[in-house]
């Protein structure tokens, strides 16, 4: 196994800040490093579904540990271990785990401006007169739509890569002269009838937990299920959920 069991104790004597809300919605059960290419994970057990998850944690340049995979509603505990195992193997082949995590850092995030040539002024005053055409945006295109939103809000943005896996679309920073608030966006361009569930909020919620943004924002072209935005109003003061009705109040700006 490339990843080898630790205890409990010796994973949290790993430098990583663990916010307290994460023990809301589960229970870690199992505790994994590997040494060589100082990594950590962990196996969660959700309260609410009795469904399995894990975290997998890299160290930064600063050598703090922040998490570069999360996966979640696993059906059994068998399936973590295993994906944990095949996800590594695939970090340590690309060596992409490295590139994503040290251009995570937050004075990257506050040093990186966002150009988008493709969306413009003219496509956001087409889509406010035409709300409906966001449906036909490809998901990339949504994402620079609202990165293009948020820079004209008066935020620096970096759009992430596209085929990036877990995370967050969009790094947005909001700063003054008193302070800077880091903000991450999950962009999700659903179909009217696909609503975002609940899985999607816990998710966002995971990465928060680990990550530390200021503030997380769930940005889609449909709407959210009750449950979700149950869930959400828990972590009302981390999470935000903005919806096709917020979509058109923005463009109705333009």
């Amino acid at each position: 196994m490339m990843f080898q069991s630790i205890t409990q104790e010796k994973f949290n004597s790993y430098n990583f800040e663990k916010n307290p809300m994460s023990t809301l919605f589960g229970t870690e059960k199992k505790w994994f490093e590997n040494k060589e290419y100082n990594l950590i994970a962990t196996i969660i057990k959700d309260k609410i579904d009795n469904d399995w998850a894990f975290v997998i944690m890299a160290m930064d340049s600063d050598g703090e540990y922040r998490a570069i995979e999360v996966e979640t509603s696993l059906e059994n505990e068998q399936i973590p271990e295993s994906r944990i195992e095949q996800k590594l193997k695939e970090l340590i082949e690309s060596g992409e785990f490295k590139e994503k995590l040290y251009s995570d850092s937050k004075t990257n995030f506050e040093k990186s401006s966002l150009i988008i040539t493709d969306i413009n002024d003219e496509v956001k005053k087409y889509l406010k007169k035409h709300p409906e055409k966001l449906y036909d945006l490809s998901s990339r295109r949504f994402e620079e739509l609202v990165a293009s939103i948020l820079v004209d809000m008066g935020l620096s943005v970096q759009l992430t890569q596209a085929t990036r896996d877990g995370g967050s679309d969009i790094i947005a920073v909001f700063k003054n002269a008193i302070s800077s608030f880091l903000i991450f966006v999950e962009c999700k361009k659903y179909s009217p009838e696909n609503k975002v569930g609940v899985g999607i909020i816990r998710e966002v919620a995971g990465v928060h937990s680990l990550k530390q943004p200021s503030k997380s924002l769930i940005v889609t072209t449909s709407t959210f299920t009750k449950p979700a935005i149950e869930t959400a109003s828990i972590l009302k003061e981390q999470i935000d959920l903005k919806d096709y009705f917020n979509l058109k109040d923005w463009l109705s700006k333009y």
